[in-house]
């Protein structure tokens, strides 16, 4: 990586696609504002992002329920937390899980040898589960 990632970006539903392109091991966290299990995340994304810096990029998309989102990235529940390797999704986790299961399934986006156990945690249900909308991207693969 160029760039010093050691904290985490927040990408929109339009910035989000250039960010999984670029092959970079990711973390997409999708939130909403009124999400205690979302809020109480944050902190544990920037300590995890602080570990991780320039080997995994952590991403915050604060607006989950924005256009097509939910749709395109079949979300049902917020936090959800995607990891990518290669531009592809790896690994999702519904809800926050705590920093150990979070952590756990970044290491393996990096080596790929053990599978992390699988995780859930606190989470709201998506407000709004939308159907695809006309003018909604199509899907890129891996998704």
């Amino acid at each position: 990586m160029n760039a010093k990632f050691d904290a985490p970006v927040r990408a929109t539903a339009a910035g989000l696609d250039r960010v999984l392109a670029s092959g970079i091991p990711t973390l997409v966290v999708f939130e909403t504002a009124d999400c205690e299990p979302c809020r109480s995340l944050r902190p544990l994304l920037d300590d995890l992002a602080r570990e991780f810096r320039n080997r995994v990029l952590v991403v915050r998309v604060t607006q989950a329920g924005e256009g097509w989102l939910a749709a395109r990235y079949h979300l049902l529940f917020v936090p959800t937390l995607l990891f990518y390797r290669d531009g592809r999704e790896c690994a999702r986790i519904a809800g926050n899980p705590g920093r150990a299961a979070i952590r756990e399934h970044l290491l393996w986006v990096l080596d790929g040898e053990v599978p992390p156990n699988p995780a859930e945690g606190p989470r709201y249900t998506l407000s709004a589960c939308f159907a695809p909308a006309r003018d909604a991207p199509p899907l890129s693969p891996g998704h």
